[in-house]
């Protein structure tokens, strides 16, 4: 079995090959979080420095050679890839933003990432979110913050499977999972 040191050892057990009606439920190994906070000339700085033309607009993502870069607010992105890839993007970012311009901050030990997948995943998550997934509204490379149950979480559609990313804070993972387990049984 993987390790994920960042997920409870129970939650681990629970979740292995949980496939149920179709929607598969994983938790992901850890992965590189970077918080980049832009302004002014950063803004561009900081897309070239990932290889972009341009950061993200809203609730859009954009693949770079470091990893996904998600629009989370109007001055705040999150570059979410491999941990090998981390030492190198942090130093890109910081070079590229310099002091007066913003800031980026590995924020990967404050969050653990679930994969939900399956023809009815859209079903599981509209059962415990609040937003519209449709796939006219909600499509591939989207991003939004909204909630499970209770819990903020950060959605993340990767493709057209669909396939979902779901970032949380640690301490909310079994509590998300719980929603989206019981989403998953039809409870």
């Amino acid at each position: 079995m993987a390790e994920y040191p960042h997920f409870p050892p129970a939650l681990v057990r629970q979740l292995a090959g949980v496939d149920r009606r179709g929607v598969r439920l994983v938790p992901l190994a850890a992965m590189s979080v970077l918080s980049l906070r832009a302004r002014d000339e950063g803004l561009e700085r900081a897309a070239s420095a990932l290889g972009l033309a341009s950061l993200p607009t809203p609730n859009s993502v954009a693949s770079t050679a470091v990893g996904d870069c998600l629009w989370v607010r109007p001055d705040e992105w999150l570059v979410v890839g491999d941990t090998a890839d981390r030492e190198r993007a942090l130093a890109a970012l910081e070079s590229a933003i310099g002091p007066d311009d913003g800031a980026v901050v590995d924020i990967s030990a404050s969050r653990v990432l679930l994969e939900l997948s399956g023809p009815r995943s859209r079903d599981v998550l509209a059962s415990c979110c609040p937003l519209d997934l449709h796939p006219t509204v909600f499509d591939t490379g989207r991003c939004a913050q909204s909630v499970v149950g209770k819990a903020p979480v950060l959605l993340q559609l990767m493709d057209d499977a669909p396939r979902w990313r779901i970032m949380m804070r640690p301490s909310l993972s079994g509590y998300v999972t719980s929603w989206l387990t019981d989403g998953m049984l039809g409870e």
